[in-house]
C-alpha cells in the first residue's frame, strides 16, 4: 500500500522541480525526502524523476502517477474531513467568504439565523472581492462563499453555483448633501463629489460607463475603496462622497435619517451566487447555512 506522505513528497518535488525546496516546504530534511522518493520508486519499480535535469523533471511514468496522485490525495483530505465531522457532530467551525456588498446587505442576517439554528457551531468570515474569495475556496480555505456573478466563471465543473435573488444597486449620500438641492438630477451631477464603494469589478464599471454615456471609466473617480462596508457608510455620513451600494447595506442609516437614496438608477443589480466546491466533503451544518441564506435573501 502506498504511503500518503511519500505521495505528498512526490507531488511537492514534481511541482517545485527541486528536492531541497520540496524538503523545506514539507519541513523535513532533504536526505529524508530523497530517501522517501527512492522508496516510492522501488515500490513502483521504475524511476519517477530524471535527476540529470535542472530542475528535475518527471519521467513519463512519473507524469502518469502524478495525475493519479492528485485525485488520491484529494480523496484522502475528504476522508479526513468526514471523520472529523463525524467526531464533531454539529459542532466545529465553518469558513465563509462574502463580498463587501453581500456581507453588508445580508451577511449579518445570514449568520444570525444560522447561529440560532446551530448554537454549538462557530463561523470564521472573510470579506474580500470575488476573485480573492474564489482563490481561497479552490484552496479549500473556505467552505462556502457568496460572490458577484460577474466575476465567476460562466461554466465550471468544479464549482456548485446557486443564484441568489438580485438586489438593485443604488447611489446614496449623507443627509443635507448639496446635491439634494438639485431639482433634476442625473449621474453626471454626482461626478464632482467622487464616490465611495467596494472594489467593483471592471465589468460593472464598464457597464455604468456605458449606461450613463460617460465615455471613459476613469470618469467614475473613487475617493475611497474598501471591502469594509461600515467604513464606507461612516465616510459618506461625514463627507460629500457618493456611496455606490445596495439598499440593504444602508437600511439602518436610512431609517435613522443619516443617509438618503438618490433618484439615480445605475441599471446594474447586485448579482450574487453562493458557491461551493463540488468534490469536497461537506460539513453537516452546511445544509442549515444554505437555509439561512435562503431565508435572509427573502427578507432583504
Amino acid at each position: 500500500m502506498f504511503n500518503l506522505n511519500q505521495l505528498q513528497y512526490f507531488r511537492l518535488v514534481a511541482q517545485l522541480g527541486n528536492f531541497a525546496a520540496a524538503a523545506r516546504q514539507a519541513h523535513i530534511t532533504q536526505p529524508a525526502l530523497s530517501n522517501s522518493i527512492r522508496n516510492l520508486e522501488e515500490r513502483v519499480g521504475v524511476q519517477l524523476f530524471d535527476r540529470s535535469e535542472r530542475p528535475v523533471r518527471l519521467t513519463a511514468v512519473g507524469r502518469d502517477l502524478l495525475n493519479r496522485v492528485d485525485s488520491l490525495l484529494a480523496e484522502a483530505r475528504n476522508l479526513e474531513k468526514e471523520v472529523g465531522y463525524l467526531a464533531q457532530g454539529m459542532a466545529g467551525e465553518l469558513r465563509i467568504g462574502m463580498t463587501a456588498q453581500s456581507s453588508g446587505s445580508m451577511g449579518g442576517m445570514i449568520l444570525g439565523l444560522w447561529q440560532t439554528a446551530n448554537p454549538a457551531m462557530s463561523a470564521d468570515v472573510t470579506v474580500a472581492d470575488t476573485p480573492a474569495l474564489l482563490e481561497l475556496l479552490r484552496a479549500e480555505n473556505l467552505d462556502l462563499m457568496i460572490g458577484d456573478g460577474r466575476d465567476l466563471p460562466a461554466n465550471s465543473s468544479e464549482l456548485e453555483m446557486v443564484p441568489l435573488p438580485r438586489e438593485d444597486g443604488r447611489a446614496f449620500c449623507r443627509a443635507g448633501h448639496p446635491v439634494l438641492a438639485k431639482r433634476y438630477m442625473d449621474f453626471e451631477d454626482l461626478l464632482p463629489y467622487r464616490f465611495a464603494g467596494a472594489h467593483l469589478s471592471d465589468a460593472l464599471l464598464d457597464s455604468l460607463t456605458e449606461h450613463f454615456d460617460l465615455g471613459d471609466r476613469s470618469a467614475i473617480e473613487f475617493g475611497i475603496k474598501s471591502d469594509n462596508i461600515a467604513i464606507l457608510r461612516d465616510a459618506v455620513i461625514h463627507s460629500d462622497l457618493i456611496l455606490l451600494s445596495t439598499p440593504g447595506c444602508v437600511r439602518n442609516e436610512m431609517a435613522a435619517g443619516l443617509i438618503e437614496e438618490l433618484p439615480i438608477d445605475p441599471g446594474e443589480p447586485a448579482i450574487w451566487f453562493s458557491v461551493t466546491l463540488k468534490k469536497t466533503a461537506v460539513h453537516p451544518a452546511m445544509a442549515s447555512l444554505r437555509e439561512a441564506i435562503e431565508k435572509a435573501t427573502r427578507r432583504v
